[in-house]
């Protein structure tokens, strides 16, 4: 299968991963020459402004974070219907396959992906950002342990929540959320926080600590109702292994009213600082507590015994002589308070290093998670990112930190790392539809190294001009970069198919399909092809077009259609040679018995005249038989009431051709006629139809009422 290239730059790999809004794949950057995630929006909503103009949000919002907990957003564009954004490819596994694979997490991972959530809820809200989705699905873990929050698909710029249209817009944005994980002011429509997204890491950690999340209701009205109104269960009653100082956190996050819970992510980050040293201090204390722990209690004795002989009357005792001084246990005590001395200093030394500056590390050259992991490993978490073009460090590494290495800083101050960009790049001039030799002097006087690509074809740049290049016109490229020229080969031709013998609709269908157009030169009567039908073709198949050509075609008509002559009153002979004038021929001929009219006249016709038939159809005649004429003839049925010639009607004789003598009959008398007698052709079977009328159908009658029926197969 064919790359899949974006704009001559992103290549789309594997799909990795699919949300509401997008499919996200992995991909390379063939000019930076990195691994990046695609995300593309679904189809569906291309079409939808609502839904391009959160998707665009999206890359917008992302695009102002800067920070080593944040999926680093790079890019963001459009190939034809499809729109796509470019963000930096996080290896690793995501908090929610991390838990459902594990289980619950001990209570230090815990609060150290949980530090690191709201590290980048931190930064996110002070761009005034609200992420309005945070759930393990979102958060990243990379190899190196290092969270990272992605997806801003729904996020949400803070808003002071004054005006009824913002509250209403909130309410209807509900959707957009995910339940398990939306604050109950989020589900009730009522104004959002930081304090929604905190009840969000709330959730989250409740879920790493016990395996599962705080409501667990099946169905969505059910769970809405416990979010909104139901208690948080305490995590520890559900078997967390957590201390009572971090069921407290979770407790306060999960609590129903925002003016309840912590009111920005620092505060939370401040919590779970004191948490992990308080939990250090506890471990410290109880390595002390061992077999010399009675010393203080024999201390105490010792003291009680002293002021109780205290009080007790002293008992005088001889004087005894004075002590000899003696050099060596001058030695021995000068010696004890010199080691005591010593081990103070030591301690103190240690204590006031360990309170001192900590050293920044030289980072060169590491991916940002690596750098990120490294400072976090010597104190270093206030961690700040921005983007520098360097000459000499690819871009996505670091190319140095403020402060620099080697330099010193203080507990709890911040320090930023600066990630290359590579080279500082330029904007590569548009020389499409110039002359191939001026476009190259232009390029190179703007300090670019070009070189020919291959021709292509262009439906809009006419042959031996510049019809593309590659980076593309606009594109950022380093100083000095190579620019690949192609020159158009014009219109690439299209192969002609066959559309013959297909429908005139369906050979247009075809022919757009390629890019061509239809044109009729002509429609042709042919008898034996429908109508609508293509006869030939130019140019004919396997013959080549420019894009939007027109292929040229003949079209049936279907049989001609040929009017009738008038027949009645001829001779048969002579009206044999009138048919075969126009294209038709005689069909059944019939005999009546028509006293006035001489014997081979033709009497009536069927078809009569002037109606239009296909060419080659046959045209039934009944001919008078003349005096000496016998002709088999049915029983002449009785006039009708009122019997003779009765008065003439006034309207035509009408069609009864086709029907039965029955029928005819029912026809003619509620007409004001009546049969006068049925004559019935030679070879006639028993249910003989009428095959014509004396009077002629359309005809008015002469004398009298009566109608004469010629009837036959």
């Amino acid at each position: 299968m064919a790359d899949v290239i974006y704009n001559d730059r992103y290549r789309l790999d594997a799909k990795i991963g699919e949300g509401g809004m997008a499919v996200v794949h992995r991909g390379y950057d063939l000019i930076l020459r990195r691994q990046v995630a695609i995300k593309v929006l679904r189809p569906a909503f291309a079409s939808d402004a609502s839904f391009v103009s959160r998707f665009e949000f999206e890359a917008q919002a992302a695009a102002k974070l800067s920070h080593p907990n944040i999926v680093t957003t790079y890019d963001v564009g459009r190939v034809g219907d499809e729109r796509y954004i470019v963000e930096e490819y996080v290896p690793g596994e995501t908090l929610g396959t991390l838990i459902k694979r594990q289980g619950p997490l001990p209570e230090a991972a815990a609060v150290r992906y949980a530090r690191q959530i709201c590290a980048a809820l931190a930064a996110a809200h002070r761009q005034e950002l609200l992420h309005r989705d945070i759930k393990p699905s979102n958060v990243l873990i990379t190899r190196e342990d290092v969270v990272r929050v992605t997806d801003f698909g729904i996020a949400h710029a803070v808003e002071d929540g004054s005006s009824e249209s913002s509250q209403s817009r909130e309410a209807a944005e509900v959707l957009l959320g995910s339940l398990p994980y939306c604050a109950p002011e989020v589900l009730t429509g009522e104004r959002i926080s930081e304090a929604s997204d905190l009840y969000s890491a709330g959730v989250v950690l409740y879920e790493m600590v016990t395996g599962k999340r705080p409501f667990a209701q099946s169905g969505s009205d059910e769970l809405a109702h416990a979010i909104v109104h139901a208690p948080a269960p305490d995590p520890a009653r559900e078997g967390a292994s957590i201390s009572a100082h971090l069921a407290g956190i979770i407790g306060r996050l999960l609590r129903k009213a925002p003016a309840e819970r912590y009111q920005s992510a620092g505060e939370v980050l401040a919590a779970l600082r004191q948490l992990m040293r308080s939990e250090s201090e506890e471990e410290d204390g109880g390595a002390h507590i061992g077999p010399d722990a009675p010393t203080e209690i024999l201390r105490r004795r010792t003291r009680q015994t002293m002021m109780e002989a205290t009080a007790q009357p002293a008992k005088l005792a001889p004087i005894p002589a004075a002590p000899v001084w003696r050099a060596s246990r001058a030695l021995a005590l000068a010696g004890a308070v010199v080691g005591v001395l010593m081990i103070v200093a030591l301690l103190l030394a240690v204590r006031q290093a360990a309170s001192r500056s900590m050293r920044v590390p030289d980072l060169a050259g590491k991916s940002v998670s690596e750098a990120v992991a490294a400072l976090h490993a010597v104190g270093i978490d206030d961690v700040a990112i921005r983007q520098t073009p360097d000459e000499n460090v690819a871009g996505g590494l670091i190319a140095g930190s403020e402060p620099p290495a080697s330099q010193t800083l203080a507990p709890g101050s911040a320090l930023t790392l600066l990630v290359s960009t590579g080279p500082p790049t330029v904007d590569v001039p548009n020389v499409l539809g110039q002359d191939p030799v001026n476009a190259q002097q232009f390029l190179a006087a703007q300090g670019f190294t070009v070189k020919s690509g291959e021709a292509i074809h262009s439906a809009t740049v006419r042959k031996g001009l510049v019809a593309a290049t590659n980076p593309a016109p606009g594109s950022p490229l380093g100083k000095g970069g190579t620019v690949s020229m192609s020159v158009s080969l014009g219109p690439a031709l299209v192969d002609v198919p066959n559309i013959v013998s297909l429908t005139e609709d369906d050979a247009r269908k075809v022919l757009a399909k390629l890019g061509l157009k239809l044109g009729i030169n002509s429609q042709v009567a042919v008898n034996n092809i429908p109508a609508d039908i293509v006869l030939n073709q130019d140019p004919s198949e396997r013959g080549t077009l420019p894009p939007g050509g027109t292929v040229m075609v003949d079209v049936s008509a279907g049989p001609a259609s040929i009017e009738v002559p008038m027949l009645v009153g001829q001779t048969l002979d002579a009206a044999r040679q009138a048919l075969a004038g126009v294209g038709l021929a005689i069909g059944n001929v019939a005999q009546a018995d028509v006293p006035d009219k001489p014997a081979g006249t033709v009497v009536s016709q069927n078809p009569g005249a002037f109606a239009r038939v296909s060419q080659g159809a046959a045209i039934d005649v009944v001919v008078a038989a003349g005096a000496s004429t016998s002709t088999p003839q049915a029983p002449q049925p009785s006039p009708s009431a009122g019997g003779g010639q009765g008065n003439l009607p006034g309207i035509p004789v009408p069609n009864v051709i086709g029907m039965s003598v029955d029928d005819a009959k029912a026809v003619l008398e509620r007409n004001g006629y009546r049969i006068n007698r049925v004559i019935v052709a030679n070879g006639s079977p028993a249910d003989a139809k009428v095959l014509s009328t004396d009077p002629p159908v359309g005809m008015m009658p002469t004398a009298g009422n009566g109608v004469n029926l010629i009837i036959g197969r």
